[in-house]
Parts: C-alpha cells; structure tokens; sequence
C-alpha cells in the first residue's frame, strides 16, 4: 500500500511543478512573442516610410519648386531613372534656412500619416572634413582632416579647394582660384596652401573631398565677411534676399552671383550690376526684398549661389560683402534634420534605418529614426 500512495503523491507534486511552470512560461514566451511582433510591425512602418520618402516623388511630382501646395510626400527625383537620387529643391524645403517653402515636423509627418508615430530625420555628409586655419596675413595655410563619421580616420582621400576673394576696397567684382589639391597621408590629413594678393579683404575656402569617387562638399571657413548681410530663400528658380530684422540699416547693393557646382564655377550673366535701382535693397516698405528669376539654376545641381554685395557700414565706409546661401550648406555641416520629440508616453523601443542616397551630384547618408506613441 506505501509504495502506490507514494507514487500518488510523487505524480500529483510533478504535476503541480509542471502546471507552476506552465503558469510562469507561458506568459513570459507571449510577452517575448508580442515584443517581437511589436518590433516587427515598427520595422515594417520604418520601412514603408523610409521607402516613400526616399522612392516616392510626392504629389505634385515636382512641389519642391511650389510653395503652396503639395498633397503628398517624396523627396525622389522625378526625372531620374536610378532609385535612391532625391531632389535637390525638395531636400531643401526640409531645411530652416529656407523659410519661402519651408516644410517643419509637423507638416511632413501629417502628408506621412505617422501622426501615431515619432521620428527623426537626419541627411549627412559620408565623412566630415574639419579644418584647422594656420594662416599668416594673405599666406593661406590649411590643416585638413577626413574621417568618417564615426571618427576613423580616412588615407588617401584627394581634398581639392577653391578660394574665392575680393582685392581691393574699390574692386566691384572678386575672384576665384583653385590651388593644388592634395592627398590625405595614413593619419587622414593633408594641407591646402596658397597665397592671396596683399590687398585682399576676405575669402571663402570651398573643399572638395573625394573618398572612392565618392564626393562631399564643404565651406569650413571664412574670413573678412559679413555672413548676416542678407537672409536668403530659394524655390525652383527664383531666389530672394531680404534685410534681416535689426540689422545694419544700410543699403545693399547686389553686383554679382557666381553659380558653384560640383564640377565647375562661373558668374551667372546678367544678374545685378549695382547700377539699376531693382539691384538694390533698403529699408523701408517695398525695398527691403531682392527677388531674382535664374533660369536653368534648378537643373544645374548647383551646390552654392554665392552673391557679392556692397554695403555700406560705420562711419560711412563702404566695402564689399561675399554672402554665400544654400539650403543644403544644412546638409553638408550635418545638420538638416527634423527631430521629433517623445511623449511621457512614448515606447522605449526605436527603430533606426539608412540609406546612402544621391544629392545634386553628391553621395549623402539619409538616415531615420521611428518609434511608437503608445
């Protein structure tokens, strides 16, 4: 009789320590399964934003060059054939520095219908360039270093520069030349070196870097120029620069505009003279706007606009201002970004994709960043 009772009792206690474990398995392999079916359905919105965004054109195909209106989103090049080329107007409308058609956080994420959702946006460079200036009067000496983005330092990458300056307090135009370029040794370094006229009064240094025929762009450094002399605003073709608020109340006169691209830079013809009254802007009602049609500037994938103008400032000394202006300077420092901001209610859990994309000539990373309202 003992050993039947005993084996009742050994069965009835492996029966309760299965049914225990049951009861403490079970919810935690559903709770794993659901934050896997969770992850994945954040994936697939990832996913399917990321793809409309970087695939899709938008509606109307071409609203990077109309202000006012667009019903749909898509940032893709109507006119490309290859996947992944956005287009440069497009790109634009993302960036701060272009408030005519500026499209914020809220707008792009209503035409994406992720109102239930948070992200970010972020287009960079593939590499940074940063610069360190050891010049001596009009003797240009520059340190430059390439690494990627994560800090790794890139050899054997050819830095190619165009300086543009002004000579002269009396010069009404301003010039441009490209010294050697040079090649990165192992520690991603290499200088940029040339020598100015005696009398110039400023320059803008412009670096071209090519890793694998992959090329950035960037302006890490000016001298002698005022940077605040104008706001600017660029849509399809026409551009427009107006006084900014508080500033210098002195009239600004526009002489010239020279039209940069990755592979070459020539002045726009005929575009302000400083001779015509509609090349001038001042304060007051109806002054303080320079508007300008360039015809064929969209189609140029034109990485600068960059205007020579004259002010006139303290004590009545007049001199000339180099003001450079593009919404995609945004991209190439690494900043364009729309950046959405969490909830108390927000999911823990974030979903990040990217994708090297191509802008006007250049290869950039556009990366996204999802995560759920909950």
């Amino acid at each position: 009789m003992v050993a039947p009772v005993f084996e009742h009792i050994t069965a009835i206690m492996v029966v309760s320590m299965l049914f225990v474990s049951a009861v403490i398995a079970v919810p935690a392999i559903s709770y794993v399964n659901l934050l896997y079916v969770d992850q994945q359905q954040l994936r697939n919105v990832a996913l399917e934003a990321l793809n409309s965004m970087l695939l899709g054109m938008g509606d109307p195909s071409n609203w990077g060059s109309d202000p006012d209106y667009i019903d749909k989103f898509g940032l893709a090049l109507d006119e490309s054939s290859s996947f992944y080329v956005l287009d440069p107007e497009k790109v634009e409308r993302l960036s701060p520095s272009n408030p005519s058609g500026y499209l914020n956080y809220e707008n792009v994420s209503a035409l994406l219908g992720l109102q239930n959702y948070c992200f970010n946006i972020r287009i960079m460079p593939l590499f940074k360039v940063t610069v360190e200036n050891r010049s001596q009067g009009n003797n240009l000496l520059f340190d430059v270093t390439v690494t990627f983005n994560d800090g790794r330092l890139i050899p054997n990458a050819y830095v190619n520069a165009t300086i543009f300056y002004v000579s002269g307090e009396k010069s009404d135009n301003f010039n441009f030349t490209t010294p050697p370029g040079n090649r990165t040794n192992e520690l991603g370094e290499c200088t940029i070196s040339y020598t100015l006229p005696p009398d110039f009064t400023g320059y803008i240094l412009i670096l071209k870097v090519t890793v694998a025929d992959m090329a950035t762009v960037t302006v890490p450094y000016t001298e002698g120029f005022s940077q605040q002399v104008a706001n600017a605003s660029i849509i399809g073709d026409t551009v427009t620069l107006w006084i900014p608020e508080g500033e210098h109340p002195s009239e600004r006169v526009i002489y010239n505009v020279t039209v940069v691209t990755a592979e070459d830079v020539w002045n726009y013809p005929g575009v302000g003279c400083g001779r015509q009254p509609e090349d001038k802007m001042t304060h007051g009602e109806g002054f303080d706007e320079w508007m300008q049609n360039f015809p064929g500037i969209s189609h140029e994938d034109a990485l600068f606009l960059i205007f020579n103008i004259w002010t006139q400032e303290d004590l009545g000394r007049k001199h000339f201002v180099l003001f450079v202006t593009s919404p995609l300077l945004d991209i190439r420092s690494g900043l364009l970004q729309l950046i959405g901001q969490p909830s108390a209610q927000s999911s823990n859990s974030a979903i990040k994709l990217s994708r090297s994309v191509e802008i006007a000539g250049m290869t950039y990373i556009f990366e996204l960043l999802l995560w759920k309202e909950v």
